[in-house]
């Protein structure tokens, strides 16, 4: 039983993280993916130095997650956009959204963004209120606009290098420094502390509606990429890498030199 617990938040991690830059990159504009963005994946733009000193390794590995995207993860997601509808899932994405709130005002405060603190908390208590704990997003049209943090950006500001770069078939793209930001964010989710059935239910139930609702709408856009990119793989770590490096500076908004995956409401309407 232990075991099974593992693997599901394991694989919960998994589609958090390895979807987490495609995600963040919804709404962009730019060109198909070029042999340009390939090659930006190979450096760090801000050091100049090889990020993927791992490559051979991570390429093996990131087999590995092919399988488990191809034969889990993405059957999944099809079941779930069969047995929902468009404004049911974006209720969902909402709901999970506000719910991760308490650790983005963590990190917030950890960066002394004392501003951005104020809307996230202000975010969370307009969205659990009148929101009807987060399934709606009145905060939005009140002008407060969400954004994500996590330790590892809150690392980043602090000035921690991001260290080689790292693909595993569990966890998908990351580094070094937004791994073990990872397992700090684990650590400091109450559900991860909660010994009781109910609390295990809410952690499970949780971690499984993210990992589909996370890659729901990027079927159709991951698979064009996967079609036509010149390397499936650097595609998916030019992504990561540049998407962090603008979450990073509070950027998230703006993906001009990124490739294009299309725009979350049109990806609905391909249905």
């Amino acid at each position: 039983m232990r075991g099974i617990k593992l693997a599901a938040a394991a694989l919960a991690v998994w589609g958090a993280v390895g979807l987490a830059p495609a995600r963040a990159q919804l709404g962009a504009t730019g060109p198909a993916p070029e042999s340009a963005d390939i090659k930006r994946a190979q450096t760090d733009t801000t050091s100049g130095k090889e990020v993927d000193p791992w490559e051979k390794f991570n390429r093996r590995m990131f087999k590995g997650y092919l399988f488990l995207d191809d034969n889990i993860l993405v059957p999944a997601a099809r079941g779930y956009r069969a047995v929902t509808f468009k404004k049911e899932r974006k209720g969902i994405a909402n709901f999970l959204a506000n719910v991760k709130l308490p650790n983005v005002l963590f990190n917030d405060l950890l960066q002394g963004n004392l501003k951005r603190g104020g809307q996230t908390t202000a975010r969370f208590l307009i969205n659990t209120t009148i929101g009807l704990f987060g399934f709606a997003d009145p905060a939005a049209k009140l002008g407060i606009p969400p954004h994500t943090e996590d330790f590892g950006q809150t690392l980043a500001v602090w000035g921690v290098p991001s260290g080689p770069f790292l693909f595993l078939p569990l966890f998908g793209p990351t580094t070094i420094r937004d791994g073990f930001g990872l397992g700090v964010d684990y650590a400091a989710d109450p559900l991860t502390w909660l010994r009781s059935d109910p609390a295990s239910y809410a952690r499970y139930s949780r971690f499984g509606m993210t990992i589909v609702s996370t890659r729901e709408p990027l079927i159709e856009p991951l698979d064009q990429i996967r079609t036509n990119s010149l390397d499936y793989y650097a595609s998916l770590r030019s992504f990561y890498l540049q998407a962090r490096k603008r979450e990073i500076a509070n950027g998230v908004t703006s993906y001009e030199d990124l490739p294009d995956i299309g725009d979350y409401e049109e990806m609905d309407e391909i249905q």
